[in-house]
């Protein structure tokens, strides 16, 4: 009989690309790296927070997420992942300039997990990326036309760490900071 590997729980707050955009994602990768391990459209993200492991599912941690991450406000912005960068394990797309708006939201969305309870994994720091394979060799980074799309929301999803798969557990769109005119 084999043994089982024990479950285990990783809760991520992300951007997801819209559909239109993981397909042309993952048409790129396969076209620079067909036989490398892509990652798969439906998991494409590009992470703003990462909880450690959890050996149980941890409810509790969801709903407090759920409660914060409401008080969130943060308005829309343009993404474009136009750097494409190759390192010793894996190659990402990435914005080849500093966003302001992006820095922010990940920026409430840590407030918003401390305030839930709940830090970062260990180790972890934003470094907005969007891994595309895991590939060994060497790196390397060029700027491409790139991929662009209106970030309208975030989501917090579980994964089921070495089981390929990402439940989405919630969706929160950006509403605006608060900020409006009178006039």
């Amino acid at each position: 009989m084999l043994a089982r590997t024990p479950s285990l729980y990783r809760l991520i707050v992300a951007l997801k690309p819209p559909t239109r955009i993981t397909r042309q994602i993952d048409h790129f990768a396969e076209t620079l790296a067909p036989d490398a391990h892509r990652i798969l459209p439906a998991h494409q993200h590009i992470t703003l927070g990462i909880t450690d492991d959890w050996p149980d599912y941890p409810y509790a941690l969801v709903k407090a997420m759920h409660r914060s991450f409401t008080g969130i406000l943060a308005d829309p912005f343009d993404l474009s992942l136009d750097q494409l960068s190759e390192g010793g394990r894996s190659a990402a797309l990435r914005p080849a300039h500093a966003l302001p708006p992006l820095r922010e939201l990940q920026r409430k969305v840590a407030l918003a997990m401390k305030r839930a309870g709940v830090g970062a994994r260990p180790g972890w720091s934003f470094n907005p990326h969007q891994t595309l394979y895991y590939r060994d060799g060497a790196p390397a980074t060029q700027r491409i036309s790139g991929f662009h799309w209106r970030v309208e929301d975030f989501v917090l999803l579980c994964s089921h760490v070495g089981r390929t798969h990402h439940e989405l557990l919630g969706r929160w769109p950006l509403r605006g900071s608060g900020q409006y005119s009178l006039f």
